[in-house]
């Protein structure tokens, strides 16, 4: 499966999931924002990894560890700017992060075991 193929699979499953549950509840917006920074990050850092796997394989391990880092900063501060500027419910929005970050960062090992095999 390419990386562009990939990535819409993503993005169709967590958009597809987003909707069944926020079907018949009133927490759209929270489950909402707790799948988008991870869908949007999880997709931008397969990309990264598949151009350079591609380019230089030896060099991934070095990407993968300074995009871990970016994504604790990013993280850190979109829960910061969530909790202050926005007023709902914070325990599906935890909930949704929690799950989709989870979801995602085993599809995203699953990827980049599929393209160093």
């Amino acid at each position: 499966m390419s990386t562009i193929q990939f990535s819409i699979f993503l993005g169709v499953f967590c958009l597809g999931t987003w909707g069944l549950i926020v079907g018949g509840i009133g927490y759209s917006k929270e489950i909402f924002l707790g799948m988008i920074a991870p869908l949007i990050i999880g997709i931008m850092s397969i990309i990264l990894l598949s151009i350079a796997h591609q380019k230089s394989p030896e060099k991934v391990n070095k990407i993968m560890i300074k995009l871990f880092a970016g994504k604790m900063v990013f993280y850190a501060l979109y829960f910061i700017y969530i909790f202050t500027f926005y007023t709902f419910n914070p325990m599906p929005f935890i909930l949704s992060f929690s799950g989709y970050f989870i979801t995602l960062h085993i599809s995203e090992a699953l990827f980049l075991r599929s393209i160093f095999n």
